[in-house]
C-alpha cells in the first residue's frame, strides 16, 4: 500500500461510508465490539461471525446465512486478534413485513421482481416503479456520525414499507434512498399516495438516541405497463425522476412521462442521443444557425442574432436542438456540446466582425471550467469578439445553484461578454435573482407572447415584466413573435426587440451584414 497508514478511526469512517459492518474481536483484550456498522448489527450478529470463524485461517472468507465473513489478522504471537464480518448493509435489510422481497434487498432483488411481474402480470396493467431519498442525508450523517445515519435510514424504511400497499415490493437501494414497485396505481393516483407518504414522514419525528429528528423525502417514479418491467429502464427512469423531484417546490414528487418508450427523457431516448451527439462532436457534424433578433421599431434593424445548435444525423439530415438537447441535458455529453458550440461562435464572430451573436449554455456549463477556459483564451486572442458575445441562461438553469451562477456571470462579464436570462416570466425565479444575476438583457417567454395582441391576461403579463426589466435596467426580447399584430402590441408595451418567424427563421448560412449596414440601421433607430 502506498500513502499514510490510516488510523482506526479514519478506517471506521471509511467502513461506514461504504456501508461494510466490521466485528472486531481482540483475543488479548478480550473485547469484542463493532469498529464500524453498530447501528445496523448487534452484538450477537458479531458473537455468531466470530464463533464460525474461530477455525478459519486468516484471510480466509466464510459464509453465515446472508452475511460474508472473513478473518482479517492474526497477532504475530498467533493468538487470534480481529475477526469480522463485512456485509453491505443493503444486504440485510429487513423492514418487516416487506411484501414480496422479504428480506431480499437491493436493486438485484427488485428487478428480479420486476420481471416476476412482467411475466405474470396482464400486459397493460400499470405499474409504479418509484424511489424515495432522504433530503440531507450526507449532511446529517456527517454531523451525527454514519451509524446514527444508517439508523435513521432503516427507520424511515420501515415506515415507508408500512405505508405502502401490502403488495407493494420495496428495497434500499442505496445509503438513503428506497425503490418500491406499485402494482394498479397510475400517475394521478400515485401522486396522492406520494404526497401522503412525504406528509407522514414529514410530520412524525424519529428517534435515533439523540433526540427527536425530523425527515423530508424527494420521491421520483415512472409509470410503465407490466411488459416494460422486463427491462430496466422503468427503474432508471425513476431514478432520473428522483433527481427532478430534489429541490422541487411540488412536495418534491417527479412523475416521469408514462409512455417511457417514447419519452424524451426515457433512458432508451437519453442513450440514443448521447451517441448521436458523440457521433457528430467525433466527425465535426455539429454546425450554428442563426436566428435574428431585431429592434422593435422599424426598419427592424438587427440588434444580434441567437446562435442555435444544428446536429447533421447519419443521412445528412440537420436536426434541430430542441430534438435531441432534452435526451442529453442531464448528461456531462452536454457540456461537451457547448463546449463545440462556444467555439463556433467565436469563429463566426472573427469572421464577421460587424456581428453581435448570442450563446446557450446549460446549467452543467456553469461549473464547467474547461469552457470558461475556453471564453478566456479567446478573449485573450481577440477581445473584440468576446465584447460582442451575449451569454444566454434560462432561468431555470440559473436557479439550480443561484449562487454558483452568480458567478459564472460575473465571471463572463468581467471578459467584456454580456449576459441575458432566458425564458423571463416562466415562474422559476424571484426578483432576487434578477438582482443578482444583473442580466443586460432578459428574453420574455414565448408562453406570454403568442396572441399577446387578444389576450389581456398576456398583455397585462408582458408589461409588467416590460415594467420589472426597466427598474434594473435591462433590455428586453419577446420570444415567438409570429405576427404583425403581436409585433405592433409588443412595441406599444416597450418591448426593446424582437425574436421569432416573423422576422426570420433560424439559418445556417444566414445574410450577414455588411459594415456599412451599422450606419444604416443606427440612422433609422434600428440598432440597440
Amino acid at each position: 500500500m502506498v500513502g499514510p497508514r490510516a488510523t482506526l478511526a479514519e478506517l471506521a469512517d471509511a467502513l461506514n461510508a461504504a456501508g461494510v459492518g466490521v466485528y472486531v474481536y481482540e483475543g488479548a483484550k478480550g473485547a469484542q465490539r463493532w469498529l464500524s456498522g453498530a447501528g445496523r448489527f448487534t452484538a450477537d450478529d458479531g458473537a455468531r461471525a466470530a464463533r464460525a470463524l474461530s477455525d478459519a485461517a486468516p484471510g480466509e472468507a466464510r459464509r453465515l446465512g446472508d452475511a460474508h465473513l472473513v478473518r482479517l489478522q492474526d497477532c504475530p504471537d498467533g493468538a487470534p486478534r480481529f475477526m469480522g464480518v463485512l456485509r453491505a448493509a443493503e444486504g440485510v435489510e429487513d423492514f418487516g413485513d416487506a411484501g414480496p422481497l422479504g428480506r431480499a434487498s437491493g436493486r438485484g432483488a427488485l428487478q428480479a421482481h420486476l420481471t416476476h411481474l412482467a411475466e405474470t402480470l396482464p400486459p397493460e396493467t400499470p405499474v409504479v416503479c418509484c424511489v424515495f431519498g432522504i433530503d440531507d442525508m450526507r449532511e446529517f450523517s456527517r454531523v451525527y456520525g454514519y451509524d446514527a445515519g444508517a439508523t435513521l435510514a432503516h427507520m424511515v424504511g420501515e415506515r415507508l414499507a408500512r405505508a405502502l400497499p401490502p403488495d407493494a415490493a420495496i428495497a434500499r437501494v442505496g445509503g438513503a434512498k428506497f425503490a418500491a414497485a406499485i402494482v394498479g396505481d397510475d400517475a394521478g393516483a400515485f401522486r396522492e399516495r406520494a404526497g401522503r407518504i412525504a406528509a407522514d414522514i414529514a410530520h412524525g419525528a424519529f428517534d435515533v438516541g439523540f433526540g427527536p429528528v425530523s425527515v423530508t423525502l424527494s420521491i421520483g417514479a415512472a409509470v410503465a405497463s407490466a411488459t416494460a418491467l422486463a427491462s430496466p429502464e422503468p427503474f432508471d427512469a425513476a431514478l432520473a425522476a428522483l433527481d427532478e423531484a430534489c429541490g422541487e417546490a411540488d412536495g418534491g414528487v417527479f412523475v416521469a412521462d408514462a409512455a417511457l418508450d417514447d419519452a424524451q427523457s426515457s433512458p432508451s431516448a437519453m442513450r440514443d442521443g448521447a451517441r448521436a451527439v458523440m457521433r457528430a462532436l467525433e466527425s465535426n457534424r455539429i454546425a450554428l444557425a442563426f436566428q435574428p433578433v431585431v429592434s422593435a421599431h422599424p426598419p427592424y434593424g438587427v440588434a444580434f442574432r441567437e446562435c442555435l445548435a444544428r446536429l447533421q444525423d447519419d443521412t445528412g439530415k440537420w436536426i434541430a436542438a430542441g430534438q435531441f438537447l432534452p435526451k442529453i441535458e442531464r448528461l456531462d455529453l452536454v457540456a461537451a456540446l457547448d463546449r463545440r458550440v462556444l467555439r463556433l461562435t467565436i469563429e463566426a464572430l472573427r469572421a464577421h466582425p460587424t456581428e453581435r451573436l448570442s450563446v446557450n449554455v446549460s446549467a452543467r456549463t456553469t461549473r464547467d471550467r474547461a469552457w470558461m477556459r475556453d471564453l478566456k483564451a479567446a478573449a485573450a486572442a481577440n477581445p473584440g469578439c468576446v465584447e460582442r458575445m451575449i451569454v444566454e441562461l434560462t432561468e431555470s438553469a440559473a436557479v439550480v445553484d443561484a449562487e454558483r451562477t452568480r458567478k459564472f456571470l460575473d465571471e463572463v462579464r468581467a471578459l467584456g461578454a454580456a449576459i441575458a436570462l432566458d425564458d423571463f416570466g416562466a415562474g422559476y425565479s424571484s426578483f432576487r435573482h434578477v438582482r443578482d444575476f444583473r442580466p443586460d438583457w432578459v428574453k420574455i417567454d414565448g408562453g406570454f407572447v403568442r396572441g399577446v395582441a387578444t389576450d389581456p391576461d398576456n398583455m397585462l403579463f408582458v408589461d409588467t415584466l416590460v415594467g420589472i426589466a426597466r427598474n434594473f435596467d435591462m433590455a428586453t426580447v419577446a420570444e415567438f413573435v409570429e405576427n404583425q399584430a403581436d409585433a405592433d402590441t409588443l412595441l406599444a408595451l416597450g418591448v426593446d426587440c424582437l425574436q421569432g418567424y416573423r422576422f426570420g427563421a433560424p439559418e445556417l448560412s444566414p445574410q450577414w451584414r455588411a459594415p456599412q449596414d451599422d450606419v444604416a440601421d443606427e440612422a433609422a433607430g434600428g440598432e440597440i
